[in-house]
């Protein structure tokens, strides 16, 4: 990550902060998508399952319950007042009529509005209710499925509402199964306008972070690049970075300052080769007078000067006038 330029990880930094909202986002979407179809669904569901309820004799259901024969004139009539409430609701697959059993865990079924004697629930016929516990709630009060079921016949969702006799206890009651495939549309058609979303708005985010960082980076190269020219001995130029330093913001600024800095920079060390080159002249200079008083200073060249004082004595006694005789 440290090798990567500004540019790339400012695309990389800000796509992971898309993808995490736009995560969280979509989790909030789906789940209130789907929550509100169930809402309804669950609405229509219990509205309908009570209105069957409210529809049912108490004592012809008891009867037909206890002591009743499958297909008898009672309970067809039964029956076919189920059929009425399922008709008027094309979501309806099943509606029935349920009691209780000598166990806890089993329910009865009585009235079955399907018209099939193979395919429907038989009078008496036993369910095991163990997973569905909000059945044994329903002879109390209106409730639902707390999810949708599915299996190879489609997606599926019961309600249920109790039977009340005349002491206001419920002693039977209209289970509804519904087909939820509207809810499981929903969520496919969430999911798939999420995705499209997503990948559109990703597409979109890129080429606005990419121009950004690229409005950003450019100028930072430039000063970059003045600084590395800097660094490798070459000649700043007062307004090599004019077009970076127009403007108000922290990047013009910051090219303002490098620029002042480099041009002082750069005279300080013009000046400072200048002394160097002084100086070393200075150095050499010394360095000659002192070397050339070492020599003077030396025994050697002592005796030079005094055999050079011998032969000019010497010379001076060959060349002199003899002395006139008197």
């Amino acid at each position: 990550m440290s090798r990567l330029s500004i540019r790339m990880k400012l695309l990389i930094v800000f796509t992971l902060l898309f993808a995490a909202a736009f995560a969280l986002v979509f989790v909030w979407f789906y789940n209130f998508g789907t929550a509100l179809a169930m809402d309804d669904l669950r609405s229509d569901l219990m509205g309908a399952a009570k209105t069957a309820a409210a529809m049912m004799d108490v004592e012809a259901h008891t009867q037909v319950a206890t002591q009743g024969v499958e297909d008898d004139a009672l309970y067809t009539h039964l029956a076919q007042q189920l059929r009425q409430v399922r008709d008027a609701n094309p979501k309806i697959e099943a509606i029935y009529t349920m009691v209780r059993a000598d166990s806890p865990n089993e329910l009865l079924f009585v009235i079955s509005a399907d018209e099939n004697p193979e395919t429907r629930a038989h009078l008496r016929e036993p369910y095991s209710v163990v997973e569905f516990p909000q059945m044994l709630r329903a002879f109390n009060a209106a409730t639902s499925d707390n999810q949708i079921e599915q299996d190879e016949f489609g997606a599926w969702f019961s309600g249920y509402a109790p039977i009340i006799d005349t002491n206001g206890q419920g002693v039977a009651i209209v289970g509804i199964d519904m087909k939820a495939q509207d809810v499981i549309d929903i969520q496919h058609r969430i999911r798939q306008t999420s995705l499209f979303t997503f990948v559109l708005v990703l597409l979109v985010l890129l080429g606005a972070v990419f121009l950004i960082s690229f409005t950003i980076t450019t100028p930072l190269r430039h000063v970059t690049n003045a600084a590395r020219s800097l660094e490798s001995g070459e000649r700043f130029q007062e307004g090599q970075l004019a077009s970076v330093m127009k403007g108000n913001d922290e990047l013009a600024h910051l090219a303002r300052v490098f620029s002042r800095m480099a041009m002082e920079i750069q005279g300080r060390e013009e000046k400072l080769k200048r002394q160097v080159e002084e100086l070393r002249i200075e150095i050499d200079e010394v360095k000659k007078t002192r070397h050339v008083e070492e020599i003077v200073e030396s025994d050697y060249f002592k005796q030079l000067q005094a055999n050079v004082q011998t032969l000019r004595q010497r010379t001076r006694q060959r060349n002199a006038p003899p002395p006139e005789e008197a």
